[in-house]
């Protein structure tokens, strides 16, 4: 009887897995379209840019469609800083080469005159941030990691007891960015050595003992950031990331300080930037 019964269960569950093989095709509903800005100043004498891109659909392959011709500008305060938009990279807004962000200094980004859906009615959006302090550094290092099969590079600073910081490190070697996308920035708070010296806290990680070599020079900078620019690269690096079900919280958009209802963010912070070369 018992074997009966097992087979009977092993044909219902057959029966069952095979009508579960019938295709089935779902409709997604296509979300509003939504504009996004991205758009990072620094204390760095150089031209920095902000992207203005049109929201693109969830399962679309395709680059985000760039907005052309907004007029996008910067206010420091003071002076009103124009952008001009790259001629060879339309939606790409660039300053002036000689620009730069002063610690303390709130900046204020404003891009209008965005016809977004192409009907002629146009919409502005803008975000606020301030540049915060940073103290300076000592030195970096670059070592093989005791227990992990790659390099480390050490920071060596003295971080200010007043507050709690929070920090992004980008890394080039030889002169090439490893640090090309936001996806891959490193970030964290000060809760461990708040008020301390780092004494050569690790930073930054190169995989592999073959990824560096005698006589690479590698340059961090050291960057201090907003608190909420902060969580905002959390929030990117973590929706990024492939969900683990049953662990996983429910899917959301990062959050953004840009106004109207806009994806995206602009950050303001300070950089100090520091070199070695692996020896």
């Amino acid at each position: 009887m018992k074997a009966l019964q097992y087979i009977a269960a092993a044909t219902l569950l057959t029966i069952a897995a095979s009508s579960c093989t019938e295709p089935y095709d779902v409709e997604v509903e296509t979300g509003e379209t939504r504009c996004v800005i991205y758009g990072e100043l620094t204390t760095d004498t150089m031209a920095h840019r902000v992207s203005v891109t049109k929201s693109a659909e969830y399962f679309s392959n395709a680059a985000a469609e760039p907005i052309s011709g907004a007029n996008v500008n910067i206010w420091d305060g003071e002076t009103l800083h124009a952008l001009s938009e790259d001629a060879n990279t339309p939606g790409i807004y660039l300053t002036s080469e000689t620009f730069y962000g002063e610690v303390g200094k709130t900046y204020t980004l404003t891009v209008d005159n965005v016809d977004l859906l192409g009907n002629g009615n146009t919409q502005s959006y803008s975000a606020t941030s301030q540049i915060p302090p940073i103290s300076a550094i000592d030195s970096i290092a670059a070592g093989k990691h005791k227990f992990f099969e790659g390099w480390e590079i050490k920071l060596y600073a003295q971080d200010p007891e007043e507050t709690q910081d929070y920090y992004l490190f980008k890394c080039s070697l030889n002169n090439t960015l490893d640090t090309d996308t936001i996806t891959n920035y490193e970030v964290t708070d000060d809760i461990l050595f708040n008020g301390n010296k780092t004494n050569g806290i690790g930073v930054y990680f190169f995989e592999g003992y073959d990824a560096l070599k005698t006589g690479d020079i590698i340059e961090l900078d050291v960057c201090s950031i907003p608190k909420d620019f902060f969580k905002f690269v959390i929030e990117v690096q973590t929706s990024a990331r492939p969900s683990v079900p049953l662990f996983s919280g429910p899917p959301a958009n990062p959050r953004s300080n840009i106004s109207n209802n806009a994806i995206g963010y602009f950050a303001a912070y300070s950089k100090i930037r520091k070199h070695t070369v692996v020896k």
